[in-house]
């Protein structure tokens, strides 16, 4: 079996490549992370990265809302609505054979 690998039901399957980070954080942050990893029995590195993916779903959710004024949403309604300008490209797309019908 190759370095790297897992055996999942007799097969070798590659292991995602992993980075390490090197963190510096004070004795106060230290304890409050340690004492939620004891009560969420993760790992610290699994409890870490939860909070960090749950952190930048969050944030880029966020970045993603636009506001609109009101005045100009029913705007928005109707073009957001309205079916697509004919072109060649979207004309392509459409014609083209699915690859799952292939």
């Amino acid at each position: 079996m190759k370095l790297g690998c897992t055996v999942v039901c007799g097969i070798a399957v590659a292991a995602a490549p992993r980075l390490s980070w090197n963190l510096r954080v004070s004795p106060d942050d230290q304890a409050l992370i340690d004492r939620a990893v004891h009560a969420s029995g993760l790992t610290r590195t699994d409890f870490v990265l939860q909070a960090a993916r749950t952190a930048a779903r969050e944030l880029l959710v966020q970045q993603s809302w636009q506001a609109v004024p009101s005045d100009r949403f029913d705007q928005l309604l109707c073009l957001l609505d309205a079916p697509p300008s004919p072109s060649d490209r979207l004309h392509r797309t459409m014609t083209t054979a699915r690859p799952w019908q292939r």
